[in-house]
């Protein structure tokens, strides 16, 4: 049995709305971190597109005709703002012996090897996708992961970004092996040379899914179920509202320390620091600014009999700067990497009551509670100002 990676559920396409005819390129623009955050710089995903159909307008994404499907601003994407039908990763492996196969969907389906993982493009496959099929397989089955090179990249309009995939899988090596994962256990690519023609191009979900009866049917119904978000083009959405409502789910990272985590578990080591932000608190106010501005809930204040907890998950955080820059007190400082915990709590408060007004209130310093302390400040200000 081979299996081709379908195209998301509706749910999914509710928010990741279809900017080309053929609906391969999604984009939320609520995930999207110039959209959130006006002046925040980004352009990954137009450095990433191998065609240059992405551009940058006053900061946000642009997007031309022509996609090819191929993935790569998607998984260059830190927010996963961007997805490309194809590469979800599925609930259970293929019953097969061996080695798990990824190829490409340029190969034609009945040369693909008995039980491969077809994906649209290899260059589109990133760390985090990498290492969640590898703990995906090895949670199971102890399988290893080839990745099938073909010998056609080259003259592929996408092959440019196989650099790219070749610099994701050393990373990716060089992370399992930190977490004690043997070297034949390690994933790599295999040359397999094509036994005859390559697709020209990397065809569309239907074209792809059309080579194999039983796919084609899976998708149809997928097909329906999305056909109440009809299909909206880039110009289409461009004045729809923005709902911001949500957090974004960073999936490529969230993947990375969710495999590392438990593959390093299973070995007797460590998650490695490397891929783990570190956050770091100094004297703080307790006001949870820096939890309502993040955009991925990778920060979380609560508060439960008496006491407050800033929490930090490292999982959730792509150290976009949000919290520390909306900060009052500047005490918050956050790094891409260095992290000791995938979860740690970075302040603890008991709750005090304010001598002024007497409601209980969380801080570092001072017997005053903030609106009081503002109160205060504001007439003492007043006070120098008019003597």
């Amino acid at each position: 049995m081979r299996m081709d990676i379908l195209p998301p559920t509706a749910r999914t396409a509710d928010r990741h709305r279809p900017v080309d005819a053929d609906a391969r390129l999604r984009f939320d623009a609520s995930a999207c971190l110039p959209v959130r955050f006006p002046g925040q710089e980004c352009g990954l995903c137009a450095d990433a597109c191998p065609i240059g159909i992405i551009h940058l307008v006053s900061g946000h994404p642009d997007f031309g005709a022509g996609c090819i499907g191929c993935g790569q601003c998607g998984t260059a994407c830190p927010t996963g703002a961007l997805s490309i039908d194809g590469f979800a990763l599925p609930p259970v492996l293929p019953h097969e012996e061996g080695p798990i196969q990824v190829d490409c969907w340029r190969v034609p389906f009945a040369d693909s090897p008995r039980g491969a993982l077809r994906v649209p493009c290899l260059a589109g496959i990133g760390v985090g996708w990498l290492l969640a099929l590898f703990e995906l397989a090895a949670a199971r089955e102890e399988r290893t992961i080839e990745l099938l090179d073909r010998g056609a990249c080259g003259e592929c309009m996408a092959g440019t970004g196989m650099a790219t995939l070749r610099s994701a899988l050393r990373e990716v090596r060089e992370l399992l092996d930190e977490c004690g994962v043997t070297e034949e256990r390690l994933p790599r690519f295999v040359p397999l040379p094509a036994r005859g023609p390559l697709a020209p191009g990397i065809p569309t979900t239907a074209g792809e899914i059309r080579m194999d009866r039983r796919g084609f049917f899976r998708a149809l119904v997928g097909s329906v179920a999305r056909g109440a978000d009809g299909i909206a083009t880039a110009r289409d959405t461009a004045d729809t509202p923005i709902v911001l409502r949500d957090n974004i789910a960073p999936l490529e990272h969230m993947r990375t320390v969710t495999a590392l985590t438990a593959i390093a578990a299973r070995h007797g080591r460590m998650t490695p620091a490397r891929v783990l932000p570190m956050a770091t608190l100094a004297e703080c106010g307790a006001h949870g600014i820096c939890a309502k501005v993040c955009p991925t809930g990778a920060l979380v204040r609560e508060e439960r009999d008496g006491t407050a907890e800033l929490k930090f998950f490292a999982a959730r955080c792509i150290a976009c700067g949000q919290c520390a820059r909306g900060c009052p007190d500047k005490a918050l400082r956050v790094a891409a990497s260095g992290g000791g915990a995938v979860v740690e709590i970075l302040a603890r408060w008991q709750a005090r009551e304010c001598v002024v007004c007497g409601e209980a209130f969380f801080g570092a310093t001072g017997d005053t509670c903030p609106a009081c302390r503002k109160n205060q400040d504001l007439l003492e200000g007043a006070a120098a100002l008019f003597g």
